[in-house]
C-alpha cells in the first residue's frame, strides 16, 4: 500500500561539507501509514505508534471530515478495514491502551490532563471510525 500509495515531498537544506540542496521524495500517504500504525498496535504495545495516530488525527490538513474523506475510496481494500479495526479495538474507550499510551508518551502526570488528552484521543478516533461505519 505504501508503495501505491504515496505522496512526493520536496526536502531542501544545508549539506554537512556545505552548500545547499534538494530532493523529492516519495513517502506513504496518510492512509497507509495510519493503516501500517493500526497493524504496529497488534503486536508491538510502542506508546509512539498510538501517539502517531494521535498526531495525524489532531493535525490533518482540513481536520477531520478531510481525514475521513481520505480513506472513503480505500473502504473495500481489506488491510485498511483490518488497520482501522485495530485502531478501533486499541482505542474502544478513553481507558483503552491507545489513548493511555498517548498521555504515558506525553508524560502527563497531571490526572485531569492526562483525563482530557485520553477522551480526546478516544473521540476522534471514534469520530473518524463511525463516520466511515468501522465502529
Amino acid at each position: 500500500m505504501a508503495i501505491d500509495m504515496y505522496q512526493e515531498v520536496r526536502i531542501s537544506g544545508e549539506l554537512p561539507g556545505g552548500g545547499r540542496d534538494s530532493v523529492t521524495i516519495r513517502v506513504a500517504s496518510i492512509v497507509p501509514f495510519l493503516v501500517m500504525k493500526g497493524m504496529a498496535l497488534e503486536g508491538r504495545l510502542k506508546e509512539k505508534d498510538s501517539w502517531d495516530i494521535y498526531y495525524c488525527l489532531k493535525n490533518y490538513p482540513g481536520g477531520l471530515d478531510a481525514l475521513v474523506e481520505s480513506f472513503r475510496p480505500y473502504l473495500d481494500h481489506r488491510l485498511i478495514k483490518e488497520g482501522l479495526h485495530l485502531i478501533g479495538e486499541n482505542f474502544a474507550s478513553e481507558k483503552d491502551v491507545g489513548p493511555k499510551f498517548i498521555a504515558d508518551f506525553e508524560e502527563i502526570s497531571d490526572p485531569e490532563e492526562r483525563e482530557l488528552v485520553q477522551r480526546d484521543a478516544y473521540e476522534r478516533v471514534n469520530y473518524i471510525l463511525s463516520r466511515l461505519g468501522i465502529v
